[in-house]
């Protein structure tokens, strides 16, 4: 008999698509006593600015907005953390950590939490973004030191239709 996951990582941004991995996630480290981490990765360029503020002519971050975005993660990962404290999920780790979610989801993150397991949403961008730079699911499966679940239908299993789920 094989052994169940003692760590699972799984990866949101706040998409309807990450809700449906960290509720499947939830459900899984319930099932294997298994501690559950919540992740969510800022990247800095989505934070960068172009325009004259800089000294060097392209490209200023601007502090209040990656804060203001720094607390809204936060909320989210605290916000999946109670609920899978409430689920019965013993040990439950968030982070919102600075880096680049392709690499950090498949090597960074879980060779630090040491995870088993890495979940999360099939996408969180739309088709003409996921042509120009490969989905980030597409990536872990493709680079993960650990297994990968990449999450497509809700909880009961049922392919829904992600029009109609209410954003978190």
């Amino acid at each position: 008999m094989t052994e169940g996951y003692k760590r699972i990582l799984v990866g949101v941004d706040g998409s309807r698509q990450a809700r449906r991995a960290v509720e499947k996630a939830i459900a899984v480290a319930v099932r294997n006593q298994a501690e559950l981490i919540i992740v969510t990765i800022m990247s800095g360029g989505d934070y960068v600015g172009l325009g004259s503020n800089t000294e060097v002519g392209f490209g200023y971050v601007d502090q209040q907005v990656m804060d203001e975005a720094r607390q809204r993660l936060e909320q989210i990962v605290d916000k999946y953390r109670k609920k899978a404290q409430d689920a019965g999920v013993k040990e439950v780790v968030t982070t919102v950590y600075y880096g680049h979610a392709k690499v950090d989801l498949a090597r960074t993150l879980p060779k630090e939490y040491q995870a088993d397991l890495v979940m999360l949403g099939a996408t969180g961008v739309n088709v003409v973004e996921r042509m120009l730079m490969g989905s980030t699911a597409s990536y872990v499966v493709a680079n993960a030191i650990c297994d990968v679940i990449v999450v497509r239908t809700d909880i009961n299993n049922q392919a829904t239709n992600l029009k109609h789920l209410p954003m978190d």
